[in-house]
């Protein structure tokens, strides 16, 4: 609930209308109070009542600093510092202590006959009064600051997954698709060795300065997959039929970068060796900001686990980047049979 606020703003907004409304109450209602009129032969006079007008000023000076005090020192520092016990002991001295500030005031500086009991009710609940509304005002303070914090403290570490995560993906890619680059350039010919050298570059070039953005274009992912799917064509020529279809609006979609490779990685290197008639599908369908995401290839002869240490890396890399990045937004399905592994993955893309 919490993240779908601006707690910084949220915060700075409550304690705004809170103390507006707070001292607009606290001084509004004894002025159109009746105990504020003057009275001339039992009838109200529009004149203030010159005594009470001094005693709501006197409890003004003395509530308003009793709240701040509260508020921004006994909260924020010997509540959390000492503790719930020190805390209401302070509170206690606070208001015996300004209780003592309004006594002394009304014995030295009223005249005798508006001397009160040391214990008049009317001095003491609104200290009490004005410390319960401080209290609470003050731990509800703390406790947005608490959940800001956490918030805070939650998207660094996502922040530095998430940045551990890409790098993971990146050396490993790099080392997979320079293996592919190596057999190109023994067994072709120069002008052939010269596209997959540009294709090289383009790849790199992505994962060097757009890997590192939280959120690319959608058409530079896919620019990015098809120069892979290309460069696996070039390597393979008629040996090994992939398909690459894109259907839908991609203009204004944003998604996490290079999340999508490693499903596509894992289909060439587990789609190919020891397969007859080898295929590899990859579909993606954008409709009303969703993306349906397929890819299918065909399984050999061979019972190697598709999760094998060296893929598991991208993969597991992937789930946990979805985890991350889509919660609540994505349906990933991975059906795997004797003869086709296949993924479907359907998730929520962001608009520009």
């Amino acid at each position: 609930m919490w993240r779908a606020w601006n707690l910084p703003k949220t915060k700075l907004t409550f304690k705004v209308l809170f103390n507006l409304i707070l001292w607009g109450l606290w001084i509004g209602l004894p002025l159109v109070s009746p105990a504020h009129q003057s009275h001339e032969n039992g009838h109200p006079h529009p004149h203030a009542n010159p005594e009470f007008s001094e005693h709501i000023w006197l409890e003004l000076l003395t509530v308003v600093p009793l709240f701040y005090i509260i508020t921004l020192v006994l909260v924020p520092f010997v509540f959390k510092r000492f503790g719930v016990f020190a805390f209401f002991a302070s509170l206690f001295g606070m208001v015996a202590l300004f209780f003592g500030i309004q006594a002394w005031y009304h014995w030295y500086f009223l005249p005798f006959d508006q001397h009160k009991s040391f214990f008049d009710p009317q001095g003491i609940f609104p200290l009490v009064m004005i410390t319960g509304i401080a209290s609470t005002y003050g731990l509800l303070l703390e406790f947005i600051n608490f959940e800001a914090e956490k918030e805070e403290l939650s998207n660094e570490q996502l922040k530095s997954e998430l940045s551990f995560l890409r790098s993971q993906i990146s050396p490993h890619f790099i080392f997979n698709i320079l293996n592919s680059i190596v057999y190109l350039i023994r067994t072709k010919a120069d002008k052939q060795a010269e596209d997959v050298t540009i294709r090289l570059s383009s790849l790199m070039r992505y994962m060097l300065y757009d890997s590192d953005q939280s959120m690319v274009s959608l058409d530079r992912e896919l620019e990015y997959l098809r120069n892979y799917v290309d460069l696996q064509r070039m390597r393979f020529e008629g040996d090994v039929t992939i398909d690459f279809e894109v259907h839908g609006t991609v203009r204004g979609c944003r998604i996490e970068p290079m999340l999508l490779i490693p499903f596509v990685e894992n289909a060439v290197k587990h789609g190919v060796s020891f397969v007859e008639e080898p295929y590899i599908h990859v579909l993606f369908t954008i409709e009303h900001g969703q993306l349906n995401f397929q890819v299918k290839n065909k399984k050999g002869r061979m019972k190697d686990q598709v999760m094998d240490e060296s893929s598991g890396i991208g993969l597991k890399n992937v789930l946990r980047r979805l985890d991350l990045l889509y919660p609540d937004q994505h349906v990933l399905n991975i059906r795997d049979t004797e003869e086709v592994f296949e993924v479907d993955l359907q998730m929520a893309l962001q608009q520009q």
